[in-house]
Parts: C-alpha cells; sequence; structure tokens
C-alpha cells in the first residue's frame, strides 16, 4: 500500500526556507489534519506538530525570522523557552547588560564562587567593604580628621603630638584608601617597627584608634579593623628598672640649676612623669594641702590623681613657688620644651659626675622607696597614678625600710637660693 502524498508548505523570509508537511492521522477511526514544521536549527531534523495551520505558519515564520538574522540557537526555542528568554530580557533592562555578557558574567561568578546562590551575598560584601563604594578620604586625611577633632575636645598637647608621631609614618607607608589597608599590611608594618614591644604595642593601640575612627565614620565598613586581628608584641623582658640611691639624688639637687629644681624635686618625691611635669602649672601645687593635683588631661593614665608633697619636698619647693605658670618655663611647643627638659636632665646628671641620665629613674625612685618607707601598696599605687599590681611586680621589696626613709629625708642643706626665682611667701594652696 502507497503512502499518501505529503502536500508540502514552504514560508520563506529572506533567504531562509522553512517547510510545513500536511499530513491527515486517523485516531479512533475519525482522521484529522496536522501540520508539521520542519526545523534543523539544532543540528537535526525535528518536526513540531500544530493542529492549527495559522499557528503552524506562525512558528514557521518565526523560525524562518530567526535564521534570517542568523541567530540559529535562538530559532531553536520552544514556545515556553522563548517566554523564559523574554523574562530574562525584562530583568536585564534595568541593568544594560546584554543577555550574553551577563550570562558569561554569570558563569564566571558561580565559577569562583562554586554556588549561584552565593552570588548575591558576594556581591553586598564586596560593595559593602570595596573602596570605590565608600566615602572617597585617604587615610592622611581621615587621619589628620581625628587628630583635629581630638584637639577640639580639649586633648592634651603631649597625646597630640604622640598621635601625629605614630600615626605620620603610617599614613605616609599606605597612601591609600582607609578601605585598602589590610592586616597583612598593618602586621608587616608593625613588624618592621624598631624598638621594644611596649613601643610596638603603643603604635598598635593609637592605629587601631585611627582605624575607629573610620569605622565610626563610614569610611571602612563595620568589623572592619585591620588592626583588631593583629598580634601582640611579647618580645623580651626589657631591662630592669633603674632608680638613683638616696645619696645620688642628693648630688643631682646640688647640682640642678634653680630653674631645674622644682622639677627634679617634684619627679623624685612626688613621682610625676616627665610628661606630667612639663603640663603642670604652679596653681596645680598646693603647698598648704601638701598635694600635687595632675588631671586626666595631663597624666598618660585615665581620672585626675592627687600626688603628695612630702615634708622634705615642702621644704625644696616653699621658696620655688609662683603663683602661677609652667612649672617648667622653657619651650613654646610641646617638642621644645620635651628637648628642654632633657638637656637639663642631662647637664644635671653631668655635673653630678652621674651620666647617662637614667630614663623614668625619679618615678622609678619615688614608687620604690615610697613602698619600702610606707609598706602600703595601695596607697604608692594611688599617689602614683599606677595599678597595685604594677606597684607590687615592679616596685616592691627593691629598697629596705630604712632606704626609703632616707629617700625621703633628703633636704636642703641650707635654704633654696631665690636667685632668679620669684619667691612667694603668701601663697597657701591657691588653685
Amino acid at each position: 500500500m502507497k503512502r499518501p502524498k505529503r502536500r508540502i508548505e514552504t514560508v520563506r523570509v529572506g533567504n531562509a526556507a522553512v517547510k510545513i508537511y500536511r499530513r491527515t492521522r486517523t485516531v479512533d477511526g475519525n482522521r484529522y489534519p496536522t501540520f508539521e514544521v520542519c526545523d534543523y536549527t539544532c543540528g537535526r531534523r525535528k518536526l513540531r506538530s500544530f493542529a492549527d495551520h495559522q499557528a503552524a505558519q506562525r512558528e514557521a515564520r518565526r523560525i524562518a525570522g530567526l535564521l534570517a538574522k542568523g541567530d540559529a540557537v535562538a530559532a531553536a526555542l520552544s514556545g515556553q523557552e522563548a517566554a523564559s528568554f523574554a523574562r530574562c530580557l525584562e530583568l536585564l533592562r534595568a541593568v544594560g547588560d546584554p543577555p550574553e555578557l551577563a550570562c558569561a558574567r554569570y558563569a564566571e561568578a558561580v565559577g569562583v564562587l562554586g554556588n549561584g546562590s552565593l552570588l548575591s551575598p558576594a556581591a553586598r560584601f564586596y560593595v559593602e567593604r570595596h573602596p570605590t563604594t565608600l566615602p572617597q578620604i585617604t587615610l592622611a586625611e581621615a587621619a589628620a580628621e581625628m587628630i583635629e577633632l581630638r584637639r577640639q575636645a580639649k586633648a592634651s598637647g603631649p597625646y597630640l603630638t604622640d598621635l601625629r608621631c605614630r600615626i605620620g609614618p603610617f599614613t605616609r607607608a599606605f597612601p591609600v584608601h582607609p578601605a585598602s589597608v589590610t592586616t597583612a599590611d598593618c602586621q608587616r608594618y608593625l613588624d618592621g617597627l624598631q624598638g621594644a614591644s611596649s613601643t610596638k604595642n603603643a603604635t598598635r593601640q593609637v592605629l587601631w584608634r585611627l582605624f575607629a575612627h573610620c569605622e565610626s565614620r563610614g569610611y571602612i565598613p563595620r568589623g572592619a579593623n585591620p588592626i583588631a586581628e593583629t598580634q601582640r608584641f611579647n618580645g623580651p623582658h626589657e631591662k630592669a628598672i633603674e632608680v638613683w640611691t638616696p645619696a645620688e639624688m642628693a648630688k643631682l639637687l646640688a647640682c640642678a640649676t634653680p630653674d631645674f629644681l622644682p622639677c627634679l624635686a617634684i619627679g623624685g618625691f612626688a613621682g610625676l612623669r616627665t610628661s606630667e611635669i612639663l603640663a603642670s602649672d604652679w596653681r596645680d601645687v598646693r603647698l598648704a594641702e601638701r598635694t600635687i593635683k595632675v588631671t586626666h588631661r595631663k597624666a598618660r593614665c585615665a581620672g585626675t590623681r592627687l600626688a603628695p608633697i612630702t615634708d622634705n619636698l615642702a621644704k625644696w619647693l616653699s621658696p620655688l613657688a609662683k603663683e602661677s605658670g609652667p612649672v617648667w618655663p622653657h619651650g613654646q611647643t610641646w617638642r621644645e620644651r620635651a628637648r628642654s627638659i632633657t638637656a637639663a636632665q642631662n647637664a644635671t646628671a653631668e655635673a653630678a659626675g652621674l651620666l647617662p641620665w637614667r630614663h623614668n629613674g625619679l618615678r622609678h625612685s619615688f614608687c620604690t622607696f615610697r613602698a619600702a618607707a610606707t609598706k602600703n601598696v595601695p596607697q604608692t599605687a594611688l599617689e602614683a597614678g599606677n595599678s597595685a599590681a604594677t606597684i607590687f611586680s615592679h616596685y616592691r621589696a627593691l629598697a629596705t625600710e630604712a632606704e626609703g626613709k632616707a629617700w625621703f629625708a633628703i633636704e636642703p642643706p641650707h635654704p633654696v637660693s631665690k636667685v632668679g626665682v620669684a619667691p612667694n611667701p603668701g601663697r597657701r594652696g591657691a588653685n
């Protein structure tokens, strides 16, 4: 039996031609016409059947139109696939990227992340942390802003100078956006610093404050402080503290100039740090109350304390005290004042034949001999502005009670010279 001939219809669009075959099928004894659209776009012959002639023609024209444009892959899309593609185009319209570029980027991102569901969280993470999406500012500008805010908040000169000295080299090493500085960068910088572990830890703390400032201003994301994950330094223990003996202190006092003598006596018998002496005013020296007021703006420690004026210190200070004015009167800027008092320390030690000057020797001596004389660690800690643990671990049992009493028995062998020093006979604890 011969097969019935198929009627063939050709639909043309440009140079592309698509054939439609008309057939008759029998189902349950009933004959129905069908129209099959011939499609070779997927590399092999594929027939798509339609019960409606017009629907077959529309599909044939669609395929032919796509073939005429040279897009065989698009021509091979089914109706459902075409609808999905249309939705993709709608989503991409707001972005502006062509579909092929969007798909290429998606495939590349999934290849990196390993999971397409991670693409959005990764994008948000990038936006929050990439310098181009954050306020545009350099690390040096952020540092200058922080220091200026500290100055407006009435921070002390020594503190501001310390900030500049520690932050300046770091910002010059990294002239970039704060978000571009990594933990590894910070660790390498800290590792390369010269000095003791305490010096490195102090610099680390200042840099942490710098990035905390950047974090609070939105220059870096929350929780992205690169200093936070750097290590603290626990290097070899520094050498033991050095103190002056009572005999050596007597020689220093005898050789000190009238303007340096109050600083020398206050450092040795009241335990003030050099930075605290430089920031002190004669109004803070309350002879009648036998205390020296050291405020938090002047001290390295937190809070305000009252350092004691012992009996022997009162005898050294009474002829030299003034109503007001800096206790150390030389120099305008903090750096000039620090250099001038260092020069006075070295000159005094040289005149007494006790070079070199012992760093922090006066304060170490006060803490050592005060703890020995009073046998009261908490009291000494309160007077020195240290913790009791520090006094106990560093200064206890370094001197005998007799040595402690001898230290605070050093008095002027004769009335202190008032040459070049304005007397203050009527001053009684003025504030």
